[in-house]
């Protein structure tokens, strides 16, 4: 059994004690072993912070639970509709998709006053779906749509793997960053907030390489440790409406059903919106392939290596070992936009090696869902290259980089 004893803040300041910050704490126990997770940010969103319920918390411990056949327990209620969404559709269907998981059962009270607040917000992690989000919502006419708050965790591995004593220690670490995000936030005039929290690291040391299994889940509970301050929240969905699926949850993507998660999420007075699921991954590099601040910050690249080097670095590796890089040149280069992002990568160097990136598409097109995607448009801009690559067999010697 996982139970959720207590929810409540803390202040904290920062080293020299010009700045204030504060934590929301949850204590619960696994197994009757105690435990404990947090989120941090600027003192300034405190009001914000949801204490009087557990939801944010369900959502995060609801793929552990599932994993190790446990029901989940709360001392404190959690939403009335969202316990009914998790219960009556989400979780069953989770378990149809995958028998080898369990049905967690959710043992709290409810309630059922509105609470939400004003805000819209949406991540600026600066890459390719991300910047599609901003495109087409930041001057959005419809106010329940258009963008006031942009909202960054460490959700991905080049900020979550950065270890600090606090959340003003982690802003520090990842200054060049943190700039970045606050240059486009202060160029389209939205509020920037910040957060650092264990939530991965929790997850993440329990079950090993289950990043991208839990990588919703863990965004969307941030997200609603703020419930008090949205009145929407734009998710960037990482797969089209025609890609989603639950069937083998344990192993799966949950991006491929992100959409499903949102409408779970969506109560009377908060609404998770799956934004861009109606564009696929090329469509959305072609769209924000003529907006000024894409081209000036879009910053997809996730190469290892060179983040192993330099977790700092901010400009995209452009290299064909580098899934996103590749993704975003070739989809540039077929859809004859590649000058407009010379500002951001080396297409100089991606031109002179651009048969290096053709094999991997041609390599990967049956294993991977974009190079599927990408392989036919390869082929009809450049049919003769595309041709002659599919004659050899073996594409492992050839150079990645």
């Amino acid at each position: 059994m996982i139970t959720i004893k207590r929810i409540w803040t803390e202040d904290f300041l920062s080293l020299d004690k010009n700045r204030g910050g504060v934590r929301l704490n949850c204590e619960f126990t696994i197994n009757k072993r105690k435990h404990k997770l947090f989120i941090e940010c600027e003192n300034k969103w405190k009001k914000y912070l949801l204490t009087e319920r557990a939801d944010a918390f369900v959502i995060l411990l609801l793929p552990i639970a599932m994993r190790e056949k446990l029901d989940i327990a709360s001392y404190l209620p959690i939403t009335k509709d969202l316990k009914c969404h998790l219960e009556e559709n989400f979780i069953p269907k989770l378990v149809q998709g995958d028998k080898t998981i369990y049905h967690t059962r959710i043992l709290c009270e409810t309630e059922d006053e509105l609470i939400g607040g004003k805000a819209v917000g949406t991540a600026n992690s600066l890459g390719v779906d991300s910047f599609y989000t901003i495109y087409k919502y930041a001057n959005c006419e419809d106010e329940k749509y258009k963008i006031t708050h942009f909202y960054m965790g460490n959700v991905s591995r080049d900020l979550w793997g950065v270890h600090a004593k606090n959340f003003f220690t982690y802003l520090d670490k990842i200054k060049r960053l943190y700039d970045r995000y606050k240059l486009v936030a202060d160029e389209l005039g939205k509020e920037l907030i910040m957060t650092r929290c264990n939530f991965y690291q929790f997850v993440c040391l329990r079950h090993l390489n289950i990043h991208v299994t839990v990588n919703s889940f863990i965004t969307m509970a941030e997200v609603l440790c703020f419930k008090k301050l949205w009145q929407t929240y734009l998710y960037s969905s990482g797969y089209a409406l025609d890609d989603q699926t639950t069937k083998g949850f344990r192993h799966l993507d949950c991006a491929h059903y992100d959409i499903i998660l949102s409408k779970v999420l969506t109560v009377p007075d908060f609404r998770m919106v799956s934004a861009g699921a109606e564009a696929s991954r090329f469509e959305k590099t072609v769209a924000i392939s003529d907006y000024e601040v894409a081209q000036k910050y879009l910053r997809p690249c996730f190469n290892i290596y060179q983040l192993k080097k330099n977790r700092m670095l901010m400009k995209n590796c452009g290299k064909s070992i580098c899934n996103k890089c590749l993704r975003l040149l070739v989809s540039a280069d077929v859809s004859n936009t590649l000058e407009k992002f010379k500002n951001i990568v080396d297409i100089e160097k991606y031109k002179k090696h651009r048969k290096r990136y053709f094999k991997v598409i041609v390599w990967r097109k049956k294993k991977d869902h974009f190079c599927a995607e990408l392989y036919p448009k390869c082929l009809e801009k450049y049919p003769k290259e595309i041709k002659k690559i599919e004659k050899v067999k073996n594409f492992l010697t050839f150079h990645w980089f």
